[in-house]
């Protein structure tokens, strides 16, 4: 997988941009999502690194203005319940402490393009990813945490028990557990959602985008693609004139 250090050259980069404009045009004509981003990606001769970055980075003027709509800040869970998706938090500053490729999405997320998914193995780094995770939440702590894991991934319990222990080092209220499947577990009427995966997002009440606000304040990354400018549907040839 490419990581940062091999950033896009500007000829690359260009070629992305404009073909993010293309398929945030095909989105807002309600054209498949699917179909959508295989035209377009075959048009621009994207490579697979590229197609997923537009995958996971460019959504439709409704989508990503509706949940950059809900997404809350940390004072805003302070008296509230902070229900966290784990796998997706830590592999998401996991990519960014190993140098891998990071975008910023229209909808306001702050995603990696590793594709882990069941294959994931905590890495070197990972337990310096829970320790920027509770030196943050020292900084910003919530009423109460919940920690949601994959219970299907590999040694899920083994990390939900790192959490655990986490969580009674920094002094925090809560805990840490797996679940087979955690976008069913989140409390979404009664809490903040921290997760930048879809479906969470549109099922939460608000959400926050964790670790992007960890790896702002202790990490700064340097983004490979940033697809934020596509908001407005009027705007997408000015995205493409802007990084032309």
């Amino acid at each position: 997988m490419p990581d940062v250090r091999a950033k896009l050259n500007p000829e690359r980069n260009r070629r992305l941009h404009r073909a993010a404009a293309d398929f945030f045009f095909l989105l807002n004509g309600s054209y498949p999502r699917k179909p959508a981003l295989e035209l377009t990606a075959n048009r621009h001769d994207l490579d697979g690194a590229e197609r997923m970055l537009l995958g996971r980075g460019v959504f439709s003027q409704r989508e990503a203005l509706g949940r950059r709509a809900k997404l809350a800040v940390p004072a805003q869970w302070r008296q509230e319940l902070l229900a966290v998706d784990g796998h997706n938090v830590q592999i998401t500053i996991e990519s960014r402490l190993a140098g891998k490729w990071l975008l910023k999405a229209n909808d306001g997320a702050l995603r990696d393009i590793a594709g882990l998914s069941a294959r994931y193995r905590m890495s070197e780094t990972g337990g310096v990813a829970i320790d920027l995770v509770f030196a943050f939440l020292k900084l910003f702590p919530a009423r109460a945490l919940l920690f949601l894991f994959d219970e299907p991934m590999s040694r899920s319990g083994e990390l939900a028990a790192l959490y655990r222990n986490g969580l009674a080092r920094a002094g925090l209220s809560g805990t840490a557990k797996t679940c087979a499947v955690p976008e069913r577990e989140f409390p979404f009427d009664g809490c903040v959602v921290a997760s930048s995966d879809r479906a969470v997002m549109d099922a939460a009440r608000c959400w926050t985008d964790l670790a992007r606000l960890i790896i702002d304040r202790f990490c700064p990354a340097e983004i490979t693609a940033d697809f934020s400018g596509f908001l407005l549907a009027r705007s997408a040839s000015n995205c493409e004139q802007d990084h032309g």
